[in-house]
């Protein structure tokens, strides 16, 4: 069981100045330095500025990568020199600092007090910069406190607030932190929009550290690249990225950098390169006395070796991470080093160590998140057929199979909640932004009253030149919005098109499914499932880019299957999904059939090795047996679908099943249904059609 701490890694609280165990990045202070604040830069609102406590302040900063203590003690001397009379801009710049150290305290309400009482005094003012600081301020804090929803929902205001800003270093700030939320709601269009912003604000700072904050916003770039999946786009941002970091004496960064490469290098099965990456990352946590950080690395070592069969290498780093972790106390990760050493025992033959993993996995329950426990489960699953013991990897796969939909739905109805208060939000501002519009208006109109008439001659003497203007303007601004409009039409492509193999991906389905229950034309379609078989042991044989040869192979073979009005969707890993509308149950056992032929008929030509491929699917109708889709929607149909694929598996590969007759009641066969087909059969509930593929 791998670690993955690029979360904490690479997207750190953007406030702040102490490294704290394990929830907090070994970048704490290159965030602060390349995010936040900055040293000496182009001077905006001067009277808002006070010089001497400005430089005190960068001072702070340069003197927090050194002494934790130190800085605390020059922030201490610096608050107590201001006061209501320090200029708005410098005052709100070190209250913040002192905000953020409370923060970092989890002194949550005495921060934002502070915060509030900031905010006041900006407001009075009406100066966009200082709001703009105050307000980033307070949503990094609700970040920092887990209340994500709540910092989303001042994520419009935020952005019109830097619209109207001038100083750099608060935009600069602003869009990083907007980058870092818009990425964790995987809306990375808009996080590489902030993160653009954030390069433009850079290049308005006179500062010595811009080196490292175009470094930073490069190692920004590699994780939207791995949030993304794209691998090896991300392994070249880091190794164009590192040896600068390194040379220029940025140790956290090249940390995290490592750490990025070889999370990267893991994902794409490179485990030989990941080992690399991870020395020198464990070579710079050991550098910058990051216990905690080495604890983790040391467990990935395990983790990589035991995917490798080297078990005897990986039973050593697991116990010198155990060691470390018990010395620090640090309990959280003796669970997860417990769990692989059981895999190694497993893996060795010694079926005692399911005992170990299982234990482990109980205290997972109760500590790790449920995507987290969904990866567990997936492995246990594999240890219990390491052992021989199939029933309890049924049990735990269908465990696994629950846990993934609640998953889903759990996710759909945060982002649905969550986006219907964004956009509560967001008409509420507009109508005061209406509101104050319409009042500058009404202002406008009576200072002008006097100057009426002499506007108006001037309108007459020049109304030929503005209607040519405006004439000219209209053109370009028309151009101008037909290039944007391309723009976001091929973005709201790409968001519903698969990066690899250039299909439909989930997304695309769910809204093709809602358009199908808004729509009166109830046809009878099909939904088949399909799982290409061994695709691991591809993967294992001839690596990453072998399984994707693979899997774009299928893809174009699919594609020339697939009609105009049907939909083929890569689901996921080596799983695709035809959605075929208007079909008949003898046309959909057809199309099955085809499908076994198409996949199974030509081989495969990877590093000049052919390649037989076979493919198990499960398909069904959708209505389900005349019932209506109250009863069983898609989603429940293609769970259906899911276990005939399961079966398909069972009974040898290269095979097509499908439940095409339901013999009783559905609230008979309802659990039997979603869960085990096999009781289905045996209490004769059901008719399974098995179409056989071509022989190999």
């Amino acid at each position: 069981m791998t670690i993955k701490t690029i979360n904490r890694l690479h997207q750190p609280p953007l406030h702040g100045s102490r490294l704290r165990p394990v929830t907090q990045s070994l970048l704490y202070i290159f965030i602060l330095l390349f995010s936040m604040y900055g040293y000496a830069q182009k001077v905006v609102h001067e009277q808002f500025l006070d010089a001497r406590l400005e430089d005190k302040l960068d001072n702070y900063l340069a003197v927090a990568g050194e002494s934790e203590a130190q800085a605390k003690a020059l922030l201490a001397d610096i608050v107590a020199q201001v006061s209501t009379d320090t200029p708005l801009i410098t005052r709100v710049r070190a209250i913040a600092y002192q905000a953020s150290e409370l923060a970092y305290e989890e002194r949550f309400e005495q921060a934002y007090a502070l915060l509030d009482d900031l905010r006041q005094a900006a407001n009075q003012v009406g100066l966009a910069d200082a709001q703009a600081e105050i307000l980033a301020s307070r949503i990094d804090f609700l970040v920092m406190e887990g209340k994500r929803g709540d910092a989303f929902l001042l994520v419009p205001r935020l952005e019109r607030l830097l619209d109207e800003t001038r100083t750099p270093r608060i935009r600069y700030y602003g869009h990083n932190l907007l980058s870092s939320i818009y990425v964790d709601w995987e809306r990375f269009d808009s996080a590489l929009q902030h993160l653009l912003q954030a390069q433009q604000a850079l290049g308005e700072m006179d500062s010595s550290l811009n080196e490292g904050r175009r470094l930073y916003l490069l190692s920004r770039i590699a994780n939207i690249q791995i949030s993304l999946e794209q691998w090896d786009a991300a392994i070249l941002t880091v190794e164009e990225t590192v040896p600068e970091a390194v040379e220029k004496g940025y140790q956290g960064l090249a940390y995290d950098l490592w750490f990025s490469k070889y999370y990267a290098e893991i994902s794409i099965g490179d485990y030989e390169r990941a080992l690399q990456s991870l020395r020198r990352a464990y070579q710079l946590a050991q550098e910058l006395e990051a216990d905690y950080q080495e604890v983790i690395i040391l467990n990935n070592f395990g983790d990589t070796y035991l995917r490798l069969d080297r078990f005897e290498q990986a039973r050593e780093h697991l116990l010198e991470a155990r060691d470390k972790a018990e010395a620090l106390g640090f309990d959280e990760m003796l669970s997860t080093i417990d769990f692989n050493l059981g895999f190694i025992a497993v893996k060795q033959g010694d079926s005692l160590g399911i005992k170990q993993m299982e234990e482990a996995t109980q205290i997972f329950r109760d500590s790790l998140s449920q995507s987290e426990l969904e990866m567990v489960l997936g492995e246990l699953a594999q240890a219990y057929a390491l052992i021989g013991d199939y029933a309890a990897e049924a049990e735990i796969l269908r465990e696994r199979i629950k846990l993934k939909e609640r998953i889903l739905k759990d996710a759909q109805l945060e982002k649905m909640t969550e986006l219907q208060a964004v956009y509560k939000s967001r008409d509420d501002a507009q109508q005061i932004e209406l509101l104050e519009q319409q009042n500058e208006l009404k202002e406008q109109i009576i200072k002008n009253s006097e100057q009426q008439r002499i506007v108006w001659i001037l309108f007459t003497a020049f109304s030929a030149v503005c209607l040519v203007l405006v004439f000219l303007l209209y053109r370009k601004s028309k151009r101008a919005n037909q290039q944007l409009n391309r723009a976001n039409e091929q973005l709201a492509d790409q968001s519903l098109k698969d990066p690899l193999t250039g299909l439909w991906n989930r997304r695309a389905l769910q809204e093709r499914m809602l358009d199908r229950a808004r729509s009166l034309d109830k046809s009878q379609d099909g939904l088949l499932l399909l799982d290409i078989d061994r695709f691991k042991q591809i993967n294992d044989r001839h690596g990453h880019a072998g399984g994707d040869k693979v899997l774009t192979e299928l893809s174009k073979r699919l594609q020339n299957i697939c009609r105009d009005s049907d939909i083929l969707v890569r689901w996921g890993g080596e799983e695709f999904l035809f959605y075929v509308k208007g079909i008949k149950q003898s046309s959909l056992l057809q199309l099955a059939e085809r499908i076994l032929r198409t996949v199974a008929e030509n081989p495969i030509k990877i590093n000049d090795e052919l390649i037989s491929i076979t493919t198990s699917i499960g398909f069904i109708e959708l209505p389900f047996a005349d019932l209506s889709e109250q009863q069983v929607d898609w989603e429940r149909a293609l769970q259906i679908a899911d276990m005939a694929l399961y079966t398909c598996k069972a009974r040898g590969r290269n095979r097509a099943c499908g439940v095409t007759e339901l013999l009783v009641d559905y609230d008979t066969a309802c659990n039997a249904l979603e869960h085990d087909l096999n009781e289905a059969m045996n209490n004769n509930w059901i008719t399974l059609t098995v179409i056989e593929g071509p022989q190999q």
